[in-house]
């Protein structure tokens, strides 16, 4: 399990010797206007200049850090949004949980302004890490934390004072947790001794009594976190009231910043005399090596248990941490998102973490700030503490249909509720965690529409997991959505074929044969053109359909259509167009005249045409050589032609038949004499 890295920094092996080089690149406060970096952050007083000086040494604008003074807001950037300057680690942290999504609003605290709340929806993006001072409370403290607190320095704490103070310049760490805790209220001067007494000390004579001011940066800074937590004190015993003592404004009444003298100073004498504050000795070095502006206000930090603070000339800028003080030390951290401190190769995890990273790397960066390096069990760049839970989320999936086919798209909407809309990906898997297919959700919007494609048959239950933009949100899943699926329809083709011979009159078979790779129960509609002839059924295990067609006709255009019984196994199909051709119908010609005839008188001629299976119709015609005798049209197959003005002798009649469309020609001979 991930754990807080307190208490695991040797305090003697942990501050490894200092010596302020002058290499050190000078600090770069906010970032030149127009210029952005690709990782932004704020927050923590204590780290803002060697972070500037990081910024600096790392290059290509990597990094770009903000002061927590300055002007109320800082664009950070390229057409991006005015966001608060936050002006503490707590402020730093807080912004980055905003943004992340971890949580959904803060307040932040701002420069010489009240705290300004912020949501998710307005700073997402703005920012991407943030200083702090301090390692988290012990309560945020979570191994599956969305935070990663990543330690690439040490700072040294002791207590500042004004001027001519009276406070003695080497107190004990005891001596100095018991003035916190308002045990010693006074700082009394007898001759030449000097001590410390509590509320109930009574003066003598020859005492000059000075109180005491303990003064706190305000809340939200990593250092008064860190020096509250030695002096073990809450905040909700501050809230209390069982510390009245300590006091986050000055004699003048504004806020006290962490590492600015200026409230040292801001009383009379007698009061300075006797005004105490934590500080920095980084910050303390830094500002006294001009490697920064000094807001020491001629503070000077005093050393603990005997130890002095500081070594080095401060006239010849050459002031570092003491290696041999150990009071009060402290790992100071840049906070990142965890998912991108756990991706190898984010520019999070390249700048930060790991003792090979671009910060771990400027070694005399943080040296020249007067920042201790880290050694022993906890090493810059190191992981391992890790705070703040992910804020939940939720997902539905509702599928457009409830079953389907392989092979065919099923739409999908995807409702969810998230810490300030921030979009994602919501992944759709079966049961067995095959991923079906995935639905985007953009940033700003609670629903999306999409669809996936099922490949396999079977009874799928459809589930999706959420998975967020923002890396303080929790991933979610929904519950399953049911989805039968079943395989896609083959294909069929049908052709068709007939009998031979063919004739007018006469029966012929359509015979239409429907091919698939499953069994094709269904109908066929056998067609002449557009002409539906008869829909005929496909017996249970067969695949043709048949029909008996009784020609009428010399031409036909014949097409069947299958329609499958079930449209999910087997698909339709329609052969191509046959074109039949049929024989006329042989048509039988009866004649019957007169063998004998007077001469002048006339003779009939009575003609009969028959064909089978059809009524013949058309004309016939009597001729005697080329010469036409007469012409009759035929009424159901039958004529009677007279003929007249025939002369005395025989005469050899013939009697054509001149066909039609279905039946073809004939003719007879017949002899008439006249006598």
């Amino acid at each position: 399990m991930k754990v807080s890295t307190f208490g695991r920094i040797g305090l003697t092996a942990g501050l490894v010797a200092l010596a302020v080089s002058t290499v050190g690149a000078p600090a770069l406060a906010d970032p030149p206007a127009g210029t952005f970096g690709t990782l932004a952050g704020l927050g923590s007083d204590t780290t803002q200049d060697v972070v500037g000086g990081l910024a600096t040494a790392v290059g290509s604008g990597v990094l770009a850090s903000y002061d927590a003074t300055g002007s109320s807001t800082v664009v950070t950037r390229s057409g991006g949004v005015a966001i608060p300057r936050a002006n503490n680690s707590g402020g730093g942290r807080d912004l980055l949980r905003v943004a992340i999504g971890q949580t959904e609003t803060a307040a932040i605290p701002v420069f010489s302004s009240s705290p300004v709340t912020v949501t998710t929806a307005q700073v997402a993006g703005q920012v991407q890490f943030a200083r702090s001072s301090s390692g988290p409370s012990s309560s945020d403290v979570t191994a599956d934390g969305v935070l990663t607190y990543v330690p690439f320095a040490i700072d040294a704490v002791s207590y500042a004072t004004a001027p001519g103070s009276v406070v003695p310049a080497n107190l004990t760490k005891a001596q100095i947790v018991s003035i916190y805790k308002g045990e010693y209220t006074k700082v009394v001067v007898n001759g030449g001794t000097t001590t410390l007494q509590g509320p109930a000390y009574t003066p003598v004579a020859g005492d000059t009594v000075t109180a005491i001011t303990t003064f706190l940066p305000a809340a939200g800074s990593g250092t008064r976190s860190y020096w509250l937590g030695q002096m073990g004190i809450t905040e909700q015993q501050i809230s209390d009231g069982t510390y009245p003592n300590l006091k986050a404004v000055d004699f003048d009444g504004e806020s006290v910043q962490e590492h600015k003298g200026a409230a040292l100073v801001s009383g009379t004498a007698a009061q300075n005399a006797g005004a105490i504050a934590p500080f920095s000795i980084a910050q303390w070095v830094a500002q006294g090596n001009a490697k920064v502006t000094d807001h020491r206000a001629g503070a000077l930090i005093n050393g603990v248990n005997g130890v002095a603070a500081t070594t080095g000339d401060a006239g010849a800028h050459t002031l570092a941490l003491n290696s041999s003080f150990n009071a009060f030390t402290r790992p100071v951290y840049n906070v990142v998102p965890s998912a991108l401190a756990d991706d190898p190769t984010s520019q999070v995890a390249r700048t930060f973490v790991g003792s090979s990273s671009r910060v771990c790397q400027q070694t005399s960066t943080i040296t020249s700030y007067g920042f201790g390096l880290l050694s022993g069990s906890v090493t810059c760049g190191d992981t391992t503490t890790r705070a703040y839970r992910a804020s939940t989320s939720q997902v539905a999936v509702t599928l457009a249909k409830s079953s389907a086919v392989v092979g065919s798209s099923v739409g999908a909407t995807v409702s969810v509720t998230s810490v300030g809309n921030g979009g994602g990906v919501v992944r759709l898997y079966s049961a067995t965690d095959a991923l079906l297919g995935s639905v985007t959700v953009p940033a700003g919007a609670s629903t999306a529409t999409g669809a996936f494609t099922p490949t396999t048959a079977g009874s799928l239950a459809v589930r999706g997991v959420f998975v967020p933009s923002l890396l303080g949100v929790a991933a979610s899943e929904s519950a399953a959505q049911p989805l039968t699926v079943v395989a896609a329809a083959v294909a069929s083709t049908t052709r068709v074929t007939v009998s031979s011979p063919r004739t007018v009159g006469k029966s012929f078979t359509a015979t239409a044969t429907v091919t698939a790779t499953k069994p094709v129960p269904g109908t066929v509609t056998f067609y002449d053109g557009s002409k539906v002839l008869k829909k005929v059924s496909i017996a249970s295990g067969k695949k043709t359909a048949t029909l008996s067609i009784k020609a009428t006709k010399t031409t036909y255009a014949l097409k069947a259509v299958f329609a499958p019984s079930s449209a999910a196994t087997v698909k339709g199909s329609t052969s191509a167009v046959v074109k039949v051709t049929v024989a006329k119908a042989a048509a039988k010609l009866a004649v019957t005249a007169p063998s004998k005839i007077s001469a002048g008188r006339s003779a009939k001629v009575a003609v009969t045409v028959t064909a089978t299976g059809v009524t013949p119709s058309g004309k016939v015609t009597v001729k005697e050589g080329s010469k036409v005798l007469g012409t009759a049209t035929l009424q159901g197959g039958k004529a009677t032609i007279t003929v007249k003005g025939l002369k005395k002798g025989s005469h050899t009649l013939v009697v054509s038949y001149a066909g039609s469309t279905t039946v073809s020609t004939a003719k007879v001979s017949k002899t008439v004499k006249v006598v």
